[in-house]
């Protein structure tokens, strides 16, 4: 449930050189970090080029461009996605990358960093693609369409099929709890990531459209992205028949206590107000809440589970991702405040050499799950 942001380009600050030394240091560390030095150099590189941003490309001066190519797969959902895959033909394990609700293009610039920093340091990478995420409204049609990804990839030549995980954003990182719990891949998937998701998606509901969140010490104000209302927005309104979300739209009222309820929630209630509706709405739109929430299928999961969230984040409330370490424990868990939601943002020097070593941590994770 994102939009990835222009970044900033200011040429050579202090603050970059700061960040250029910075990284060299952790990379002359790091080397002596047997036996896992291989890992971390190349977890190194991609968290020096991708995350933190800085001027100088260890990753391209040291590895070949990747190739890219388009990929579609049938199944109970059909499904289609962009492919990075890295030089030559031997075997490599594979992620399958979901951007969210409402993402920034294939040709993105920043997308295509991520991608090609993946393919760089020896991953296969997935991009997956749906209209509906791109029409911001999230539907359990999503699940089916993830599993396939994972077929589709099990089932391609350059893929070493016990190596494939799932790195997700945002509602994407939701999406794909669910899809590696289902049964007929849950046993195979050998990963999970997942950067600001939510865990419940009736609780996100009424947290956006209340402007307000259950926090430990209570309720907390907050205020929502403009992505996170339209999402929401969209997907209350994909769970009613054609006639009752164009009475809201046209702002009539609608007929049935469903589209009441959902008329009402898009009128941003008060949290306790939003809770009540939520919990009144009939059990097909129940169902779809549900289909496309962690807190209903992670028991299932069977992967090592990585969990990351903004602190300050205004899409997702860092409270969702309490509830999913709660249910789950994670392998491991951090609140950031490296990341706008799931952008980089590295302007602080303090952030980025705390959290650009918890996210080299978790780079070598990966690396290590793939090996």
């Amino acid at each position: 449930m994102h939009r990835l942001h222009p970044g900033r380009i200011d040429g050579w600050s202090v603050r970059r050189r700061v960040r250029v030394i910075v990284a060299l240091l952790v990379l002359l560390a790091v080397v002596a970090a047997a036996p896992t030095t291989h890992s971390y150099l190349r977890a190194t590189a991609f968290t020096a080029d991708v995350v933190l941003q800085l001027p100088v490309r260890p990753l391209a001066w040291a590895t070949h461009a990747p190739s890219v190519e388009h990929i579609e797969w049938s199944g109970e959902v059909e499904g289609r996605g962009q492919l990075t895959l890295p030089e030559g033909d031997n075997q490599r394990p594979a992620i399958i990358l979901v951007l969210g609700a409402d993402p920034a293009p294939a040709d993105d610039e920043r997308v295509l960093s991520l991608t090609g920093g993946l393919a760089r340091i020896g991953f296969v990478v997935l991009l997956t693609e749906s209209d509906d995420l791109n029409a911001a409204v999230v539907l359990p049609s999503e699940i089916p369409r993830l599993v396939g990804a994972f077929e589709a990839l099990a089932a391609h030549p350059r893929v070493n099929e016990e190596e494939i995980g799932y790195v997700a954003l945002s509602a994407g990182g939701s999406l794909a709890i669910v899809a590696a719990s289902q049964p007929e891949i849950a046993d195979r998937v050998a990963y999970v990531v997942a950067l600001g998701p939510y865990y419940d998606a009736e609780t996100l509901a009424a947290s956006v459209v209340s402007y307000s969140f259950r926090g430990p010490e209570g309720v907390e104000q907050w205020e929502p992205a403009g992505i996170a209302r339209r999402v929401v927005r969209n997907t209350l309104l994909a769970g009613l028949p054609e006639a009752e979300r164009a009475a809201i739209e046209a702002g009539q009222a609608p007929q049935s206590d469903g589209g009441a309820a959902v008329a009402e929630l898009v009128q941003f209630p008060a949290l306790d107000r939003a809770e009540d509706l939520l919990a009144s709405l009939p059990p097909a739109q129940q169902a779809h809440l549900e289909a496309v929430s962690p807190r209903y299928s992670i028991d299932g999961l069977r992967a090592p589970f990585y969990l990351l969230h903004d602190r300050g984040d205004e899409f997702i409330p860092w409270t969702e991702s309490e509830a999913m370490a709660e249910a789950r424990e994670p392998e491991i868990y951090h609140r950031l405040d490296l990341f706008q939601h799931v952008e980089p943002d590295p302007g602080n020097v303090e952030h980025m050499l705390r959290d650009g070593w918890r996210i080299l941590r978790l780079v070598v994770g990966i690396l290590e799950d793939s090996r």
